[in-house]
């Protein structure tokens, strides 16, 4: 039998072979001097420790820099791949020091239209990922993987067909259901790439949460992101046609075909955690992960977001305490949700709540004004952009003013264009259309929460 370590040089020489041959051709070329420097100092190394010279990666990692700014991208994948080796050598099969190099090469793969190869790769660094579920070094890996998703789905909206859609075979519902890959309902495809977002962000969140990261404003940021999720995924559940879409699967329990691509396990783990101890424990924190624990309400948007809030607010209390301005903002973006969802009498006692909760804070002026009486009313949800602000990176080529009342419930009435300039009637329905289907945030004021608030807009048109 041939020992080990030969079978591993041999299994190495084509790369070492294409990496010369490929440098010595590009030498042919008037060469960049930082290149050819590196180059030679890998060569040294080599020659000096071996090809699996842990010595090796310094300057295998520069050369494989100034490769990918150079745009030689067949140089800089046979540098990955030879990277990727002397680190599984070094540090172990299944080492997580590897990831990045696997990264680099799935965006090189995806750059040279090798789609395919790319795909696989994904999979490989998902297949790893997973044996270190509590390394904070898989948390980025994770969060990036959630906006890869997001950014398919932005592409798909608008038109585009990525090939992931027909590689990941996001057309069909389940592995096992009838049709094909390459067409079926727009619907379908997209459902399961904000379930594929959102079971990144969900993992991520996890990381973060096993180490007890309460205080990083990472963690929010991550909250936020599977909020915006869940936010577009609660339009299918008025569809109950969409209701069979496996986002998540049916129950709880379920296990997709794929393990790597699993949707539930990240979602189930969330809704169970239970939140640190705190000298004023939340109960919308408490209440969201007892019905997480419910197959049926875990299967509904509504419980989900409730239950990033929820521990929004618990990472609050924890690290705050239980009177700061960051928790009453957690109890107003509770409301803002359940007013989403039309829980009236719900929005209204935790508006009341959050107001208390500042003024008993110390805080006034501002910082009510800032949640409760902004200039631009605030549109929900409020973590998606404010359709009525005007865009600071853009010269406005006319505007329209509109005044309207907000109602306790956050719903307009009373709609008025008083004044325009440079726009079309066109502009004008489209802006009456959006006062009026749009959910805002209730004015509150120290004497509660009026039956309506009349305010006034300036909405700023754009080429």
């Amino acid at each position: 039998m041939v020992p080990l370590k030969i079978r591993q040089a041999r299994g190495l020489v084509p790369l070492i072979l294409a990496l010369a041959a490929a440098q010595y051709a590009a030498a042919l070329e008037p060469a960049a001097d930082p290149q050819q420097l590196a180059f030679e100092r890998v060569q040294e190394v080599l020659a000096t420790s071996g090809a699996y010279s842990p010595d090796l990666m310094e300057p295998l990692t520069r050369l494989i820099v100034l490769y990918v700014e150079s745009g030689e991208d067949d140089l800089a994948a046979v540098a990955i791949e030879r990277a990727v080796q002397i680190v599984r050598v070094n540090n172990g099969l299944h080492s997580l020091d590897q990831a990045p190099l696997i990264q680099q090469l799935i965006r090189i793969e995806e750059g040279r239209g090798r789609a395919n190869v790319a795909w696989d790769l994904e999979k490989s660094l998902l297949t790893l990922v997973r044996r270190h579920p509590d390394d904070l070094r898989t948390m980025p890996i994770l969060r990036d993987m959630g906006d890869k998703y997001m950014g398919l789905l932005d592409a798909f909206v608008a038109g585009e067909k990525p090939p992931q859609i027909e590689i990941g075979c996001f057309y069909k519902e389940t592995i096992k259901a009838d049709g094909t890959c390459s067409a079926g309902r727009r619907s379908t495809v997209v459902h399961g790439l904000l379930g594929e977002a959102q079971r990144h962000y969900s993992d991520a969140i996890g990381v973060m949460l096993r180490n007890e990261l309460y205080g990083s404003e990472e963690l929010r940021d991550l909250e936020m992101q599977l909020l915006r999720v869940v936010a577009a995924l609660r339009l299918f559940d008025a569809e109950p046609e969409q209701s069979h879409l496996t986002y998540v699967p049916r129950y709880a329990g379920a296990q997709s075909m794929e393990p790597w691509r699993s949707r539930s396990a990240a979602i189930t783990e969330l809704a169970t955690w239970t939140p640190p101890p705190t000298s004023d424990a939340p109960t919308e924190a408490d209440s969201a992960a007892w019905l997480g624990q419910h197959d049926a309400r875990l299967n509904h948007s509504y419980y989900r977001g409730l239950q990033s809030l929820g521990r929004l607010y618990s990472y609050a209390a924890t690290t705050a305490g239980p009177t700061s301005p960051q928790l009453a903002d957690t109890v107003v973006q509770m409301a803002d949700w359940e007013l989403l969802y039309s829980h009236h009498s719900q929005a209204v006692e935790l508006y009341a709540r959050a107001y208390a909760m500042l003024e008993e804070s110390g805080a006034t002026g501002e910082p009510i004004a800032k949640l409760f009486a902004p200039p631009i009313p605030a549109v929900l949800p409020t973590f998606q952009p404010n359709p009525l602000a005007a865009d600071d990176t853009r010269e406005p080529k006319g505007h329209i003013d509109v005044g309207f009342e907000i109602t306790k419930y956050g719903r307009a009435r009373k709609i008025d264009i008083l004044g325009s300039e440079n726009a079309a009637d066109g502009d004008i329905t489209r802006l009456d259309k959006l006062v009026a289907t749009s959910r805002f945030r209730p004015r509150l004021t120290d004497a509660g929460s009026p039956d309506a608030t009349p305010v006034v807009v300036r909405y700023y048109l754009y080429d």
